[in-house]
């Protein structure tokens, strides 16, 4: 885990909240603690269930069709290479 980042991140958002407080520009965080709970815990649940299904292995890989891009490019060797 990066500390700088999340220390950067603490910084910047107290240093926003501060600026709009100060010139009294309307914050797009929720007045009451119990908003900013819920913005938490939302942020906090996302970035977990990010770090569990990055660890696991990508057991349907093999379904996934690709780009269609990908399909052509794929394609056009086989057809040219028939004659």
């Amino acid at each position: 885990m990066n500390y700088v980042k999340i220390l950067a991140g603490l910084v910047l958002s107290f240093v926003v909240g501060l600026a709009c407080r100060k010139f009294g520009i309307p914050a797009a965080s929720p007045p009451v603690l119990s908003g900013a709970l819920l913005v938490f815990m939302m942020s906090s649940g996302y970035w977990l269930v990010d770090r569990y299904v990055a660890r696991r292995a990508a057991e349907n890989r093999r379904h996934c069709g690709g780009h269609a891009l990908d399909a052509k490019a794929q394609a056009a060797p086989q057809a040219g290479g028939s004659r």
